[in-house]
């Protein structure tokens, strides 16, 4: 029989991990963290997806892992709802690669 909990704390572990290799490049300066915690996010809520799906086929309650993803986001960027509506108000959205200074 298929074990939600344990895909479930597999998938979270999974999420902190890539969240700290996130927080690791902001803090060496290779991500901003408003894409840091973008990235989080979307890794974050395919996982999320990833876990209502399985839990859905296996016919078993789904644990919901979106409000991880979202602490973890606002762990790297405490703007990212700010950041979020901006990003939803622009058209078309985009990321640049210019070099910060």
């Amino acid at each position: 029989m298929f074990d939600t909990k344990r895909f479930y704390d597999a998938a979270r572990a999974d999420l902190d991990a890539f969240a700290v290799s996130r927080k690791r490049d902001v803090a060496r300066g290779a991500e901003t963290s408003e894409l840091a915690g973008l990235l989080v996010q979307k890794y974050g809520y395919g996982l999320a997806k990833a876990v209502r799906l399985a839990s859905e086929l296996a016919d078993q309650p789904a644990p919901d892992l979106i409000a991880d993803v979202d602490r973890a986001v606002a762990d790297i960027d405490p703007n990212w709802r700010a950041n979020q509506v901006r990003r939803f108000e622009s058209r078309p959205a985009s990321v640049s690669s210019t070099k910060n200074d």
